[in-house]
């Protein structure tokens, strides 16, 4: 190998910084066209043994007049070596790159041999199986090559693997042959994609065929129990292929892809990745319970559309820098909710919408941590931070009010014409109003500016004025007007008259109610014959105007509320609208009440959620009830209840429990700790057959432990790396330390989370720093939490703008329950 020391002050300026800048991105887009990777790894079958990769990239270029760089998130031993056309030629490994001076390439067509050691950091190996995760710029980490999402490229993969193991990835699969104890799969050379899109997975996978109306669809899973699986296989198939010929009809665009793969991973870091050919899912999102909910099949539905929706928009086209990243979740988010109203006729897919969107929007757009759904980014290594609900869910409200605004046809023909113009390329959301502008008198991009460009959320109040009744609050950024028609339904109540903002739940911001208002609302919820208040839409719209102003102060108190929720619940038989009321109740319950206000309502609270649980028919919301009840169950007889149940001494009629439900059973009565909780859990460890879920719950046990030092050790397990590998196990462990009844002696964990977090974004994949700065605060109410937070942050006043916002996100809901519990 040929590693050389640059020496030379003036190009040592020149050495690109760690990640990828935006000036970097710029210049190998405007020099680097035609690439396309071959690359073949040696996979062992022990996890801890290394990966060895010989890649060659083939690539044009343009322009001599600086050295090449390559992106290469690991340390000079894990280069072999490097060679031009056949040739060894001289190369520096610095800040994450490779360098190559002008001197070792050619104008014109260069092919780059490499011999690497892969690794490890998105290669997430477990023992049976490995698969890669390389959104944003983690492909880097694995192998070298252009880690930029607008130098699209073609890959062709060959993967040795152990015997018995399965391997997928975006190509087809050309050959697969023995050699030397070891199965070696070769795949077909993909169409032109990002580098984040590429992807592969091996292991000891089951797989399954199907053929639907044309269409193979081949799915590879873990899950050992044939019954789940078989009672969901077809399902998934099936909604698979509705998903692809929706989207075909819409687009007016067949299949852009070469075949149609999908991967069911154990505690997958998301919901699905879209990598196409073959997408990745969290395995327990798709394999359903026997009694699954309405939720949880809607959002089963939702996510197989919403990753199917990616092979269009974000695949097929793609954004050309990642500060456009909300332009494919908007688009597949947004398509998502049009497809699977077909297969959900028997729901209010409005309401669904306003419930599936709206409160999570909200949960950021209100705190001090808000950001723009379009935001700046100058560094690729930092696009990972850009991600939460501001994309995922305020963005598709946006892009639905944008459809009224133009109408549905111009919306379609809007976006037909964008796919066309961009396909297997890159685009930005100015393009895509370039397009739209031109079809329509509106301004669209003022609109736009205020939407999308910056932060927050609109607040309106009751006005005298007889045409708006409802004005817009102004706010902190520079007389902005936020483009939106505010609706009301009035009700004459003697010589009064009651008001009650946005009933159609489409507007989007705080709509201000008053105490008058409200306790008409609740006193006759759902009142039958009213037509209004009988509409779920309505009921929907104003519970959660209700919370919104609760958390301002503007609403009744936690112990009114509850007590309104606790009326209500008996009188609400819409699943959507009964895990919305059972989610405020938890949350009232633990982050808004005292102790002595839990003590006070314990009685009342079990009973409600007891009888409901046995008295519903509907066997979704009987699991809704029961999850509801094991979460707030603190006396002793509930505690006898939830034991019985996990036992199985105690049957409740249509309630199935599942493994995973054992598990959760489990792991409540650990946490209350009121019997002999190592027994329980070993009995619960002992019991459980799948392998996967065996191994997390070996991992998750120790934060469960009555014994403060053993959870106070497996905090500082955290502390390393390797240990945080399994993400979702983690954050399992996390929210048992960080549980409500154990939050006191947690308060010490909070600084040093806090001072791991820029570590942890580096490490962790996008969602990561959110998920654990909302989990490590998510169990306290306190004001003593939030001032740790508030300090953390007064000592770093240059701390990452991207991770303050998620801090300040964390600890808002924190920071009211500790004002509103004065």
């Amino acid at each position: 190998m040929f590693l050389f020391q640059l020496t030379c002050t003036d190009h040592k300026s020149k050495i690109p910084e760690k990640g990828v800048s935006y000036q970097l991105n710029e210049r190998r887009k405007k020099t680097i066209d035609s690439i396309r990777y071959n690359i073949q790894l040696d996979i062992p079958g022990k996890k801890n043994e290394s990966i060895k990769g010989i890649e060659t990239i083939s690539f044009n270029l343009n322009a001599l007049d600086s050295a090449l760089v390559l992106d290469f998130n690991s340390d000079s031993t894990h280069i072999i070596s490097v060679q031009s056309e056949g040739e060894e030629i001289e190369f520096e490994v610095a800040n994450q790159h490779i360098v190559i001076g002008p001197g070792g390439l050619k104008k014109g067509h260069n092919t780059l041999t490499i011999g690497f050691i892969a690794g490890n950091l998105s290669l997430n190996r477990s023992d049976e199986y490995l698969y890669t995760l390389f959104v944003t710029d983690r492909a880097s980490t694995c192998f070298p090559l252009f880690d930029q999402p607008n130098l699209k490229a073609t890959y062709s993969l060959t993967l040795s693997i152990p015997d018995g193991w399965e391997a997928v990835s975006n190509g087809s699969l050309k050959s697969k042959t023995s050699r030397s104890g070891k199965c070696v799969f070769q795949f077909a050379e993909t169409k032109p994609i990002s580098s984040y899109l590429f992807a592969f997975a091996a292991g000891k996978f089951f797989k399954t065929e199907k053929t639907v109306k044309g269409r193979p669809m081949t799915m590879y899973y873990r899950e050992t129990d044939a019954a789940k699986v078989n009672r969901n296989k077809d399902e998934i198939f099936n909604l698979h292929a509705k998903s692809l010929s929706w989207l075909e009809n819409y687009t007016s665009i067949p299949y852009p892809f070469e075949k149609f793969d999908f991967v069911l991973i154990p505690s997958f870091q998301y919901g699905g990745m879209e990598h196409p050919g073959s997408i990745f899912y969290n395995e327990s999102a798709l394999f359903l319970d026997e009694n699954a909910s309405v939720n949880e099949k809607m959002a089963r539905a939702s996510v197989i559309a919403h990753e199917s929706a990616h092979m269009w928009f974000g695949d097929l086209v793609t954004m050309d820098w990642f500060n456009d990243v909300w332009l494919k979740e908007v688009f597949a988010n947004f398509m998502a909710a049009k497809i699977v109203h077909p297969s959900f006729p028997e729901i209010n897919h409005e309401l669904r919408f306003l419930l599936a969107h709206y409160p999570s929007a909200y949960e950021v757009d209100r705190t001090a941590g808000t950001n723009p759904i379009l935001q700046d980014l100058g560094n690729l290594k930092n696009a990972g931070t850009l991600y939460g609900a501001i994309i995922y869910m305020k963005a598709p409200i946006v892009m639905r009010q944008l459809e009224r605004k133009i109408g549905g046809k111009l919306m379609r023909e809007s976006l037909g014409e964008y796919l066309k113009n961009y396909a297997y390329s890159n685009a930005r959301w100015d393009d895509l109003i370039g397009i739209i502008d031109k079809k329509t008198p509106l301004d669209i991009a003022d609109w736009s500016n205020v939407w999308v460009k910056t932060p927050g959320m609109p607040e309106y109040t009751l006005s005298n004025e007889p045409k708006t009744k409802y004005s817009q609050k102004q706010d902190s950024v520079s007389n902005r007007t936020w483009q939106q028609t505010v609706g009301y339904k009035d009700v004459k109540l003697g010589q009064k008259r009651l008001y009650f903002p946005n009933p159609d739940g489409i507007a989007y911001g705080y709509f201000q109610m008053d105490s008058a208002s409200t306790s008409y609302f609740f006193r006759n919820y759902n009142k039958a014959g009213d037509s209004v208040l009988s509409k779920p839409v309505f009921r929907g719209a104003m519970l959660v105007n209700v919370w919104e102003g609760f958390l301002r102060g503007d609403g009744p108190d936690a112990e009114e509320f509850l007590k309104d929720v606790l009326l209500t619940l008996p009188k609400e038989k819409d699943p959507l609208l009964t895990d919305y009321l059972l989610g405020r109740l938890q949350s009232l319950w633990w982050s808004f009440l005292s102790d002595e206000k839990r003590n006070k309502y314990q009685s009342e609270v079990e009973k409600v959620t007891w009888n409901l649980l046995n008295e519903t028919t509907d066997k979704g919301i009987k699991k809704s009830y029961f999850r509801a009840f094991k979460r707030v169950a603190l006396s002793d007889d509930a505690y006898q209840k939830m034991e019985s149940l996990w036992n199985k001494t105690l049957v409740v009629k249509d309630l199935t429990l599942s493994e995973e439900d054992k598990i959760s059973l489990a792991y409540d009565l650990a946490i209350r700790g009121k019997g002999d909780v190592k027994a329980i859990l070993q009995t619960q460890l002992d019991s459980t057959k799948n392998p996967d879920r065996k191994a997390r719950m070996q991992f998750v046990i120790p934060s469960l432990s009555q014994d403060e030092a053993e959870r106070d050790a497996f905090f500082e397990s955290l502390k390393k790396p390797e240990n945080r590998e399994k993400e979702a196990w983690v954050l399992d462990g996390l929210s048992n330390l960080h549980h409500p009844l154990r939050s006191g002696s947690a308060i010490k964990y909070l600084r040093p989370s806090l001072d791991l977090l820029q570590e942890i974004q580096l490490t962790g994949d996008i969602f990561f720093p959110t998920r654990w700065t909302n989990t490590t605060f998510s169990g306290h109410s306190s004001a003593e939490a939030t001032h740790i937070a508030a300090k953390f942050l007064h000592e770093h006043p240059g701390y990452p703008y991207f991770l303050r916002n998620k801090v300040l996100q964390a600890i808002d809901m924190p920071q009211r329950a500790a004002r509103l519990k004065r």
